[in-house]
């Protein structure tokens, strides 16, 4: 069974920290009063995320995460001025950044934006794990889903002239799957190219999506089993296609998926539609 890792939850905290401490201590030059109030504020609140995930991880415990709504209300708190006062630096609201200075806040920038993306699926796994994610069902054009699909992975090519097609579902959870999905291919294939094929059965509709990345062996693992990931240097946690896979099945579909190292991934997603 696939395990969590924890470091790759802390690690990108604990960057911002040291950044923001080597910026608050000179090290990446001078900065003026309303910068160092910036790191000031993004350095305490980082240290604030350190303890609600510590507390998440030894304390109330990811599964039951969902169940304390406090928690995700104590993330928001420390989270969104964190990202605020990032952006406001990177585009030089508290006055201009040098260089290097610039890089460490577009590196501090970019570990916020693993913080975000790990806490929002671990939310997500929370959330199955207690049955409190509800679904309905209706039809919709499943293009969208190819379009969010496109939207998360930049090798991503889309079909031309792409024909109207529906499937019966969750529209929000299978938009989440999908996105998943793109941002699986985007992150971890190092794929160059990915395309779609769909084909409509009238009652179902298969959409295979391809990817030429460098694909992973056989027998190394379920890679729809939560925490699951084909490298152990893979940054994010192994939830995206658990999380795909569970959305899918619990709209009345299913996913299938063939990979080859050095070829590349071939996944499979059935979903139901009305004949």
């Amino acid at each position: 069974m696939a395990k969590i890792c924890y470091n790759k939850l802390i690690d990108p905290i604990i960057n911002i920290i040291a950044l923001m401490e080597s910026l608050l201590s000179g090290g990446f030059g001078s900065t003026s009063g309303d910068q160092r109030e910036c790191y000031k504020r993004i350095h305490a609140c980082s240290w604030g995320l350190h303890t609600l995930v510590m507390d998440i991880i030894t304390a109330v415990g990811i599964e039951k995460a969902a169940t304390r709504t406090q928690i995700l209300e104590r993330y928001r708190a420390l989270f969104d001025p964190t990202q605020a006062t990032l952006e406001n630096l990177l585009i030089g609201f508290d006055g201009a950044l040098e260089a290097e200075q610039h890089t460490a806040v577009e590196h501090a920038a970019a570990c916020l934006r693993r913080i975000e993306r790990m806490v929002g699926n671990l939310w997500q796994y929370s959330l199955l794990q207690n049955g409190m994610l509800p679904y309905s069902k209706k039809e919709f054009d499943g293009r969208n889903l190819l379009h969010r699909l496109s939207m998360k992975s930049r090798a991503m090519k889309l079909p031309p002239g792409m024909q109207r097609f529906t499937v019966l579902g969750d529209t929000a959870q299978l938009l989440n799957a999908f996105g998943e999905i793109g941002h699986n291919i985007d992150q971890h294939s190092q794929a160059q190219l990915a395309s779609v094929k769909v084909d409509d059965f009238g009652y179902r509709v298969d959409i295979a999506i391809l990817d030429r990345g460098r694909g992973f062996r056989a027998g190394a693992g379920d890679p729809f089993e939560a925490f699951w990931q084909s490298d152990e240097e893979n940054i994010g946690l192994g939830l995206g296609l658990y999380l795909a896979s569970r959305h899918v099945e619990s709209c009345g579909g299913r996913m299938l998926l063939k990979s080859i190292p050095g070829r590349g991934t071939m996944l499979k997603v059935s979903l139901p539609t009305l004949p």
